[in-house]
């Protein structure tokens, strides 16, 4: 490839601690005439790094909370040998109204979310959770998008396969069709945009 204003190249990425999970390639170079595909692969990407380091920081407060309390529910053990878990008062009504496992089952719940209250008002786990959520909405708004704009160019093709590969894919060397079939599929456009004129590649 050349090194002119008009030539894409790409990097191959390994995961590392950014989030970014290892998105297959990125763009380093653009060309004038960008497609505009490629502007909405980098966002997709960004934003799913920042969705990831949301949610490892949602989990590690709920492990926290979860040491500490145990969950925000509490399980009733019935006589049968069965069992039924209240998260909201509700459930108890629903659960267990009218046996003799209700009034002790509705304590120890509103006992077990005062605590859980307490603990969310200290280290922030409903706020974590709703930003979790936000970004994980603007991910899927961005996917939406992405899979909506047509691709003018071999690379922009290449980045919505990388896309579709990340997101999609259950693992990265996942061998279920059609994974496999897919990253063939697109080792086999990269080779050609390398190989093509770079008036072929805009």
């Amino acid at each position: 490839m050349t090194d002119s204003d008009d030539t894409m190249s790409f990097a191959r990425t390994m995961p590392k601690d950014d989030g970014s999970d290892g998105w297959g390639w990125v763009l380093k170079r653009t060309s004038a005439a960008m497609d505009p595909v490629l502007p909405l692969c980098r966002d997709l990407m960004v934003a799913r790094g920042c969705a990831q380091k949301l949610t490892h920081r949602q989990q590690a407060i709920e492990s926290v909370m979860m040491e500490r309390i145990g969950g925000p529910g509490v399980r009733v053990d019935l006589p049968d040998g069965g069992h039924v878990y209240a998260v909201v008062p509700e459930d108890v009504v629903d659960l267990l109204e009218g046996t003799e496992l209700a009034p002790a089952a509705g304590a120890e719940l509103a006992a077990r979310q005062a605590h859980w209250s307490a603990a969310d008002a200290e280290l922030g786990y409903a706020a974590a959770l709703r930003a979790e959520g936000r970004a994980l909405q603007r991910v899927r708004d961005l996917a939406d998008r992405l899979w909506a704009t047509p691709a003018t160019s071999l690379a922009g093709v290449i980045a919505k396969l990388d896309a579709l590969l990340v997101e999609g894919a259950p693992s990265p060397v996942t061998s279920d069709l059609p994974w496999p079939q897919l990253r063939a599929i697109r080792a086999d456009l990269e080779r050609l945009h390398v190989a093509a004129p770079t008036s072929l590649r805009r």
